[in-house]
């Protein structure tokens, strides 16, 4: 499942989970990101000039990685941490398909950050979830449920017709 209509109620409750996050990690900032690295939501105590680009090669180093994974006879990895002198980057994947990116200082701790995050994913999935439920209620969905019939032919070209 992936996060397909972003309502003002939505984005609320999201940055609200990524604020609380950032506070409790101590982060400079703490993005929401989709697969490709766009940002979705997110919570930060400095501007940062290239947010987009910087969400963007974390996304790609990422999901790089559940490729290493595989090669290694993992599933996939969740998480994935980078050390730097200054500033360090935590990533971690949630239940919904989406990454979410702490970014933090020396001053803090980076098994309280995971801790911290891997809680935030939870919430931030039950938020989605929700939200999509509510979304789908609203618009009269439901559940709706396909079948495939093997036997019928896919779509094909007429005979004799010249293209």
């Amino acid at each position: 499942m992936f996060l397909t209509t972003m309502t003002e109620e939505l984005s609320h409750l999201l940055e609200s989970a990524l604020s609380d996050l950032r506070e409790r990690s101590e982060g400079e900032a703490v993005f929401l990101c989709d697969r490709g690295g766009n940002i979705i939501v997110q919570s930060t105590n400095n501007l940062y000039a290239h947010e987009e680009n910087m969400a963007a090669l974390a996304a790609g180093s990422f999901f790089a990685t559940r490729e290493l994974a595989k090669l290694l006879g993992e599933p996939e990895f969740h998480c994935v941490f980078h050390q730097g002198e200054i500033n360090s980057v935590y990533m971690q994947s949630t239940g919904t398909d989406m990454l979410l990116l702490v970014i933090f200082g020396n001053e803090s701790n980076p098994g309280l950050v995971r801790l911290y995050a891997t809680e935030s994913c939870k919430s931030l999935d039950t938020i989605v979830i929700e939200a999509e439920k509510k979304t789908a209620a609203q618009k009269g969905l439901g559940s709706t449920s396909f079948e495939i019939d093997d036997t019928k032919q896919p779509f094909s070209r007429a005979s004799g017709l010249n293209s």
